[in-house]
């Protein structure tokens, strides 16, 4: 065993000894592939948990997350408790001394239930299956639509807020610290144009009701089980105050482009509209009445502002030099934005008929 395993081994060793479960017999396994936080299976003879240490270089607010977690899983246990919420609520579990997370040297570690025969997927491969992932991810927000969202904390400040990244953008640009504004001109020229469609973002911002939104509504954070339904929503680490066209609007970024999110053809990319109508159907009826006309236009507005804003995120990160954004290749940063922005350009040219598969 090198180094580096012995002191994770010691380390969850610590951690465990905060809880008030036998570990004397525990075998450890790496969980899922996730790029921000460590996660582990624990298998003990009478019991199976879900061990996490929070990167807090991406969350220094570690505490808020975990606490905010607590909070909501609380609130849809009850929903589930009343039959308003049929999905399952996997629990932090507390410490000896109450808390929602434990601190072991440098890192935060959490402790949680993990659901036996459940699995991931990672892609969305047909419009049956887009359906149950935007009925899911709405049946969490819509179990929450009583919960008051300033009750949660903030975890990442303006994290959507398109005024905020263009400004990140715009310094980017302005510093151009590793010469690579000169061959991306065209994509930050673009990103700048597209002020009318910014002023209708903030426009219509400030006139929509503030959800607990779970903000990353990808098919990877859902809980599947047998004949691929989904059983639980999961990671909730980025849950906080937001709009519901913020939750929409990355499932469609996620879900209805036929390329990877890095893909360096994306004049080869294209839209899939079957895709897009299972995922606004059933979002909407989901919601039924919990969600107002204004909200249900906004659905569109987000299903273009998500791929944008991650576009220029991407961007920013790029003229930056790649500090944020986990890079394997050469202007990796920059083909992920080329690709969002290509996607933000498709669903702003197929716009009259996604209004259309919205209705």
């Amino acid at each position: 065993m090198d180094n580096k395993a012995a002191s994770l081994n010691t380390d969850i060793d610590s951690v465990l000894n905060n809880y008030d479960f036998d570990f004397s017999k525990v075998e450890v396994e790496i969980l899922g592939n996730g790029h921000i936080n460590n996660t582990y299976k624990l298998m003990t003879p009478d019991a199976e948990f879900v061990l996490q240490q929070i990167n807090h270089d991406v969350f220094p607010k570690t505490v808020e997350l975990s606490s905010n977690a607590q909070k909501i899983n609380l609130h849809l246990l009850q929903q589930k408790n009343n039959g308003n919420y049929p999905l399952s609520v996997p629990q932090q579990l507390l410490t000896k001394t109450g808390e929602t997370c434990i601190k072991i040297g440098a890192n935060y570690w959490r402790l949680m239930e993990f659901i036996s025969n459940s699995y991931t997927l990672e892609e969305v491969e047909s419009p049956e299956q887009a359906a149950l992932v935007a009925t899911a991810f709405a049946q969490f927000s819509c179990a929450l639509s009583d919960f008051y969202a300033n009750d949660i904390a903030v975890i990442i400040e303006d994290f959507h807020d398109i005024s905020f990244r263009m400004r990140q953008l715009s310094e980017a640009v302005a510093n151009d610290n590793y010469g690579r504004l000169a061959a991306c001109k065209d994509v930050v020229d673009f990103c700048f144009d597209q002020q009318v469609f910014i002023e209708h973002v903030i426009n219509i911002s400030k006139n929509l009701p503030l959800h607990v939104t779970h903000n990353d509504t990808k098919i990877n954070n859902l809980l599947f089980t047998t004949g691929d339904k989904p059983c639980a929503v999961i990671d909730l680490d980025t849950c906080m105050p937001g709009l519901l066209m913020h939750d929409f609007g990355d499932m469609v970024r996620t879900c209805c482009s036929n390329l990877a999110e890095d893909d360096t053809s994306s004049e080869k990319m294209v839209l899939k509209l079957d895709i897009f109508e299972a995922l606004i159907t059933n979002y909407q009826n989901t919601f039924a009445d919990k969600i107002t006309a204004l909200e249900k236009e906004s659905l569109i507005v987000g299903a273009k502002l998500l791929p944008f804003i991650i576009g220029t995120r991407f961007l920013t990160d790029h003229l930056n030099g790649d500090n944020y954004f986990h890079v394997s290749r050469k202007d990796h940063n920059l083909d992920r934005a080329k690709s969002q922005i290509q996607l933000y350009k498709l669903v702003s040219e197929a716009e009259p008929e996604l209004v259309k598969l919205a209705k």
